[in-house]
């Protein structure tokens, strides 16, 4: 697979970015429990804030011939959060997230927002990147 990352075109991309977050999400243990009417309102308004601050920025893994062929992104916000990371499903395990957060030449530690319903993903990142210090913090969705 000839994987290239790219900037992230809000006309063209965001759609896919909001509905694959929101169903990728929406069995990770922290919204588990939530009822379906309101998780996807509260959870498309946090997205939509996280899209839509100036300081956030998106990175997108396609097809190096057919740019407009998404593998996965990561939504982040500098100098070392990470709101979000997606892979589709079926080119998992094939170095997309690896990709993405070595394009990003962070040093650790690096924060993310999100936890997945995925629970041995944060280790195999750790395990791919060599990152020591990838630790939860849902907080600074407030606080950043």
């Amino acid at each position: 697979m000839d994987i290239a990352v790219r900037a992230y075109d809000s006309i063209g991309d965001e759609a896919f970015v909001l509905s694959t977050w929101m169903k990728s999400y929406r069995d990770a243990g922290a919204v588990r429990s939530v009822p379906t009417p309101i998780y996807n309102i509260g959870q498309r308004y946090r997205i939509m804030n996280i899209l839509q601050d100036i300081e956030t920025y998106i990175l997108v893994a396609c097809d190096r011939e057919t740019p407009e062929v998404i593998y996965g992104y990561v939504v982040c916000k500098a100098p070392n959060v990470v709101h979000y990371l997606y892979t589709k499903g079926n080119v998992r395990q094939q170095g997309v997230a690896k990709a993405l957060l070595q394009h990003l030449n962070w040093e650790d530690p690096i924060f993310y927002t999100h936890k997945g319903a995925d629970i041995w993903m944060e280790q195999k990142l750790k395990n791919d990147t060599g990152l020591i210090n990838l630790i939860h913090n849902p907080f600074l969705l407030e606080t950043t």
